[in-house]
């Protein structure tokens, strides 16, 4: 589980090759398009000059990580991108132990069953196991989401210590998605730490109204944090209580089984 890191890498580190950094940047302006990007477009995003992007994308196209429309001359993602999601799934020996589990728990409970980890100041989705109200985004795994933001993130926080939470809060760029998103750094600290203590992290209205959340973490066989579960629901449905009472000692027991402990 990588813990938040804003230091550059080029700056701290010999063997970082600053190329390769830069050629990413341009797959990765794709997280803020839900379509094509134009090359313009790109430069926008990425900061680097025309003549590095034009270079970055035919590289890109040629190896197939990115698609040019002959038309429009403008670009998106390639299938290979998804091929490389299918190998890292398919190899991650976490994925593999807790897919049956979470399976197994969203068939008892019938409730959107999610497994995510730290990444910097975000959180990843890595499986996720819809329930039927669900949109299509929020099937997909590879879903990035700020860590303060819901109840896996918070939770996914939790092993901080004081000093390193308040600096993460300090760092991170917080905004409303809901008109009931908790936006006090102060009190989301709070909320972590109150996660901490009690062992499962709850949301309510936080990135959806009428959702609620719930997560706790789950452990590797040394008690080291590697991932986090939480489940999502109808708040009209599972009012918060409800969760507590009956969510959360499933969470609990996945988390327990998946980790062998």
């Amino acid at each position: 589980m990588t813990q938040p890191d804003l230091a550059s890498p080029e700056s701290s580190d010999p063997l970082y090759v600053a190329s390769l950094g830069k050629a990413m940047r341009v797959l990765e302006a794709f997280r803020q398009a839900r379509e094509s990007l134009s090359l313009t477009e790109l430069v926008q995003i990425t900061g680097l000059g025309k003549s590095a992007v034009q270079r970055f994308t035919h590289s890109w196209e040629r190896l197939g990580y990115l698609e040019k429309d002959p038309r429009t001359r403008r670009y998106g993602l390639g299938p290979r991108v998804v091929e490389l999601s299918y190998f890292f799934l398919r190899s991650d020996p976490l994925v593999s132990r807790a897919a049956p589990h979470l399976v197994a728990l969203r068939e008892r409970c019938g409730l959107a069953v999610n497994m995510s980890v730290l990444d910097g100041m975000d959180m990843i989705y890595l499986l996720r196991l819809p329930s039927r109200q669900l949109t299509l985004a929020e099937m997909l795994p590879g879903r990035r989401m700020p860590a303060w933001s819901n109840s896996a993130g918070r939770m996914l926080l939790t092993p901080l210590d004081d000093i390193a939470l308040d600096h993460y809060f300090s760092r991170a760029e917080i905004t409303a998605y809901t008109s009931r998103t908790e936006t006090d750094p102060g009190k989301l600290a709070a909320e972590v730490r109150l996660a901490r203590s009690q062992g499962y992290a709850l949301t309510h209205d936080q990135v959806l109204l009428n959702q609620v959340g719930a997560a706790v973490l789950l452990r590797d066989d040394l008690r080291r944090p590697v991932a986090a579960l939480n489940i999502t629901a109808a708040a009209d449905e599972f009012p918060p209580e409800r969760l507590v009472r009956e969510i959360v000692p499933q969470l609990l027991k996945t988390a327990y089984a998946i980790s062998g402990t």
